[in-house]
């Protein structure tokens, strides 16, 4: 019979697991990336929940390494000092410190209280500070987290300890960005806070060294701070906001030297080199700006498919660029560039690539609209729109991410989900094995669901959601249990035996999630293998059978990753793949409909 349910917990915990194809591919958009010193990998955080680290020092670019513990997007991410290390933030509340080397989790920091949208690494300090959308600044002394110890020979063993932690509070709202210089003497934090009755966004000047005391604050912004800049001398920042500009502030005298306005729309990401006289941007406009602060003058470099995400330019300045589709694109400008700054300094005629971005771009190319002969120019080119033309039209290398689902509805059987990607597919999903069992092509998603409807009612024992471009299936009590069909239209073979026999969806498919888990205590106990029985019934669920026929429980993946939380909003509290199931789990983590180990076999 179904498991009794005996809490005081007002919320259940829900289980999730993933449906995932294929490995080694992001499936949905890249909020962020970061290379190494020598620019030989990248590391890219993708809202496909996972992280990964690219090869890009040859001439065949591949991923190394896959970071895959987090549940929901992953928002940024740095590398730690000898870059042995990488600090991963998330939107499930959570950081992570990793081995880049074994991609194993070193520590899991959940003092935030929502999502985590922003990191930021003082390289000589060690200190590194995050901040999200729970308006907290919190900074963590990563060096007490790697204590040493003596092993054997008397060599130094890395031992965990506990990351000390100091919260600056201040900020009344969301958060989305965090800078500091490599000294770590000032932190300059980005927010959504109002400034006045018309505008919103701020700017925070923190002093990590005495957090008691209030440093400043950076008005002139109208809209959401997005990303930041410091310099690494800490005298000057550079923000770029969903007003459409960037602003270059003297931290000193906390006031805006200098607006660039070159984009249409919002500035998502910004990348520097060390002074900050050359900035090179991106954001909702797809436009992929290289601005010199020094002649106040933006080139358009190029054009990319989908709003940047992230701009992140190599040692050799390769500009990287990462948005809300799974692809990496990687330009190659330097040559054009150069050409072009040649150009504007023995010239003073109108450049088709590059605007003077002190003014706003309703101006043609950011000219006065007084100077005939720029009207001229305009003529001659036939340029239908106020716009630079790029640089560069094609990307000289691109790394193809996998298409992710975006539509989805279930099919009357419950079992079948029709889904629609990126790429157009449309194509139908088997949640009780993991698999995509049909394809149907590029057709019309609606008009396909229309024809595979069917005469059959099925309670929704569980729910999906495509939010990481792939199907999460959710199972939430007491619905995971509503389910009882007979064998044949729970997905099993019409066989003489079977012909009569129920089976509850929900109950199986818990089975084969937690089978391990099972399996351990029922061979701890000296019991049967069904190790999921009681003695009473729970009067809100429907009866099972007392001896549980193993053959009719669901196959899925053993690397399809379980998800134990309070629900949809909250940090997981225990993430692992069905094959890691080894018993060992603290029973506290478990969902509380979750059966428990069965009594001990009685004494002969």
């Amino acid at each position: 019979m179904l498991p009794q349910v005996v809490s005081t917990r007002k919320k259940h915990r829900r289980v999730s697991y993933v449906l995932r194809e294929e490995t080694g591919r992001h499936r949905s958009g890249i909020n962020s990336m970061v290379m190494t010193r020598r620019g030989d990998y990248l590391y890219s955080a993708g809202r496909d929940a996972t992280a990964r680290c690219w090869s890009t020092g040859t001439s065949r670019i591949r991923c190394e390494r896959t970071f895959d513990e987090h549940t929901d997007w992953v928002n940024d991410l740095v590398l730690l000092g000898d870059e042995s290390r990488l600090v991963t933030a998330s939107s499930d509340t959570t950081l992570k410190i990793w081995n880049t080397a074994n991609q194993r989790v070193i520590h899991t920091l959940d003092e935030h209280q929502d999502y985590v949208k922003a990191l930021a690494y003082a390289r000589h300090t060690g200190q590194l500070a995050s901040a999200g959308l729970d308006r907290d600044v919190l900074l963590w002394d990563l060096e007490t987290g790697q204590k040493t110890v003596s092993g054997p020979g008397g060599q130094r063993v890395p031992v965990q300890s506990q990351i000390n932690m100091t919260p600056c509070s201040g900020h009344r709202d969301s958060v989305y960005c965090l800078a500091t210089n490599p000294a770590g003497t000032l932190l300059v934090s980005g927010s959504t806070e109002r400034v006045s009755t018309h505008a919103i966004g701020l700017l925070r000047i923190w002093d990590p060294r005495a957090l008691d005391k209030k440093v400043g604050r950076l008005k002139g912004h109208t809209d959401n701070v997005r990303c930041v800049i410091v310099s690494e001398d800490g005298t000057k920042c550079i923000s770029g906001s969903s007003d459409a500009t960037m602003k270059l502030w003297d931290l000193g005298s906390q006031r805006c030297i200098q607006t660039i306005a070159a984009h249409t729309d919002s500035v998502w990401s910004m990348a520097s080199d060390p002074g900050l006289s050359r900035v090179w941007s991106g954001g909702r406009d797809k436009q992929v700006f290289c601005t010199d602060f020094k002649s106040c003058e933006s080139t358009l470099l190029c054009r990319a498919r989908e709003p940047v995400l992230k701009v992140c330019v190599s040692p050799d300045e390769l500009v990287w660029v990462s948005g809300t589709h799974s692809d990496m694109e990687c330009w190659d400008c330097r040559g054009p560039l150069q050409k072009e700054r040649d150009r504007n300094r023995n010239s003073r005629a109108p450049s088709l690539h590059t605007i003077s971005a002190v003014q706003r771009r309703n101006m043609p190319f950011g000219v006065s609209a007084a100077s005939s002969s720029f009207a001229a120019a305009i003529s001659a080119a036939e340029q239908p729109d106020s716009g630079p033309v790029p640089l560069t039209e094609q990307p000289l290398v691109v790394v193809q991410g996998l298409p992710a689902i975006t539509k989805h509805d279930f099919l009357e059987n419950r079992r079948h989900v029709l889904t629609l990607d990126t790429a157009g597919m449309v194509s139908v999903w088997d949640v009780t094995s993991g698999k995509r069992v049909k394809d149907f092509g590029k057709v019309d998603f609606d008009q396909q669901r229309k024809a595979l409807e069917e005469e059959l009612v099925v309670p929704a024992w569980c729910s999906v959601d495509c939010r990481l471009g792939s199907l999460t299936v959710n199972l939430d009590f007491p619905q995971v249990f509503a389910a009882e069909l007979y064998a044949v239209d729970a997905g099993h073979e019409r066989l003489p035996d079977l012909e009569d026999h129920k089976v509850n969806v929900g109950f199986r498919i818990t089975r084969m999630l937690f089978k391990y888990w099972i399996a351990y205590h029922c061979q701890r106990r000296g019991v049967g293998g069904n190790g999921m029985s009681r003695e009473q019934d729970d009067d809100d669920l429907p009866p099972m059978p007392e001896e549980v026929d193993e053959s009719l429980d669901y196959k899925l993946a053993e690397d399809t990753r379980v998800v134990v939380s309070e629900g949809s909003m909250s940090a997981p509290l225990l993430c692992k793949r069905i094959a890691e199931m080894d018993g060992a789990e603290d029973p506290q983590l478990l969902p509380e409909w979750l059966p428990p180990p069965p009594p001990p076999a009685p004494e002969a």
